[in-house]
């Protein structure tokens, strides 16, 4: 299921080049989760291993920060420069 979940949003970020249209927030949420459920099956091994958990906190994590990668590093929103806006708004000065 998680692989269903985030490949198909991680390839359209690929393709369209932008992450515009979603909230990171729900990924950086699920990114501290990931994180702390990674942490209790690393923790959990006096009891034995949960390797199921262990792989699918990895997986989680993995995409998530390739969700943050892609958000915050190679699909950036450009900035606009002030000179530009300047020359191509009119002037609001009174005459």
């Amino acid at each position: 299921i998680t692989l269903t979940k985030y490949t198909p949003a991680a390839y359209w970020n690929y393709k369209r080049k932008s992450t515009k249209g979603w909230s990171i927030f729900n990924i950086l949420l699920d990114l501290v989760g990931g994180i702390f459920s990674f942490a209790s099956g690393g923790l959990s091994v006096q009891n034995g291993l949960n390797l199921t958990k262990v792989i699918l906190a990895f997986i989680t994590v993995a995409y998530d920060l390739l969700f943050c990668l892609q958000h915050y590093v190679l699909y950036r929103p450009k900035k606009v420069k002030d000179e530009t806006l300047r020359t191509e708004s009119p002037s609001c000065e009174p005459v």
